[in-house]
């Protein structure tokens, strides 16, 4: 395991505090489900890590990293919260364990425009990095983008229809073994991806794993992604699974 598994929280009654979610069907886009419709479509919050499958796409060069600690970027300590590795670590290990370091990393020799482009392709609303820290909390999620939950599940969707293999690994990996275990569903393979911010808490994913036809998008303002909005996300998923949607 590369997180300790959080302890299992009840999702009842959560959706009146404030917290939305979107379902897509992933053959084609279109809305199955929402919770709180209008914070789903409307809601500009930053995406935390569940944006670093978006930005891998523009790292071109993915070197092995070993994970340092601490971790400082524009005077915010960053430090990883996964449990520590000893070995120098892969773009797939990295997104599965959430290794800010890796992403930080990779960030100091990415192209900012090229970081930028992809994620004004993917839905954000983002600036262009100016310097290297403000491109290093942009590929974090924390500063210089922001995302609604529905232009979230729209890249989630463009992951699981075509993403790449490490990126699909990699997610599959945070939901069995990462920070996303709460969003896990017996006998149903979830790959998925947490994120956490001062805004709130977020799971996005999909279902099946190796076929996916589904996606989901949580938000929950404050919390955690792994402890809040991962079982949220759990929640849907069982629905969808129980055959409502089909």
């Amino acid at each position: 395991m590369i997180t300790r598994r959080a302890v299992m929280l009840s999702a009842a009654g959560a959706w009146k505090g404030g917290a939305c979610a979107v379902v897509l069907r992933a053959s084609d886009g279109s809305v199955v489900r929402f919770e709180n419709e209008t914070a789903a479509r409307w809601r500009l919050a930053a995406p935390g890590s569940t944006v670093k499958p978006v930005v891998l796409e523009a790292f071109r060069n993915r070197g092995i990293v070993a994970c340092k600690r601490p971790l400082v970027i524009g005077g915010r300590r960053l430090d990883c919260t996964h449990v520590e590795v000893p070995f120098p670590v892969d773009a797939e290990t990295a997104l599965a364990a959430s290794c800010n370091s890796w992403f930080a990393e990779m960030a100091k020799i990415a192209s900012a425009e090229l970081v930028y482009e992809t994620l004004r392709r993917a839905g954000a609303e983002a600036a262009p990095a100016r310097d290297v820290d403000r491109l290093q909390l942009q590929a974090l999620g924390l500063e210089g983008v922001r995302f609604t939950p529905l232009a979230l599940a729209g890249a989630y969707r463009r992951i699981a229809v075509s993403g790449e293999p490490v990126v699909k690994r990699g997610l599959e990996r945070a939901v069995r073994e990462g920070t996303a275990q709460l969003a896990s569903v017996e006998g149903l393979e979830i790959a998925g991806k947490t994120g956490t911010t001062k805004e709130g808490a977020w799971f996005a994913g999909y279902a099946p794993a190796r076929e996916a036809r589904i996606v989901v998008v949580t938000h929950q303002p404050g919390g955690t992604g792994g402890t809040d909005a991962a079982p949220l996300a759990r929640e849907i998923f069982e629905w969808w699974r129980s055959g409502t949607s089909r």
